[in-house]
């Protein structure tokens, strides 16, 4: 299961779900670098000062960087722009969780973000529970 980690939304529990195959962890560094998180997703509408990758990591072109349909409804229903490249990265990277510590934002309005993406929000750590059932769950279900 793909789920994109947020800013801030990485535990030591999550590494130990992905360490267990059960997860794979995606993220684009728009605000800052996490090396906790495995996998780079494709950056959406991003700055190259926002591109916190070294040359050798950002592999594709400007091209792949351009937003999907998403990102402007995804913007003004959360109103950060940064907020919204996330969650468009998470679109773009496949995922079907996003992982946040940012209840103001985003989580407050995860069941609008959800009908709009199909992407479930999750807080960290409140629901950590909730990702551990999802993610032992079989892939079909």
């Amino acid at each position: 299961m793909k789920v994109y980690v947020d800013t801030g939304g990485m535990l030591k529990e999550i590494a130990e779900l992905e360490a267990s195959g059960l997860i794979a962890t995606h993220y684009f560094p728009f605000e800052q670098r996490s090396r906790k998180v495995a996998n780079f997703a494709p950056g959406s509408a991003s700055t190259w000062e926002q591109a916190h990758l070294s040359w050798a990591e950002d592999t594709g072109s400007w091209d792949d960087d351009a937003p999907t349909a998403h990102f402007e409804p995804l913007r003004k229903l959360i109103g950060k722009r940064v907020d919204a490249q996330h969650l468009d990265s998470a679109i773009k990277a496949g995922c079907s969780i996003f992982i946040t510590s940012d209840k103001t934002d985003i989580w407050s309005k995860r069941k609008a973000i959800g009908a709009l993406t199909g992407i479930r929000v999750l807080h960290m750590p409140t629901e950590l529970e909730v990702l551990r059932r999802l993610a032992a769950r079989p892939p079909d279900q």
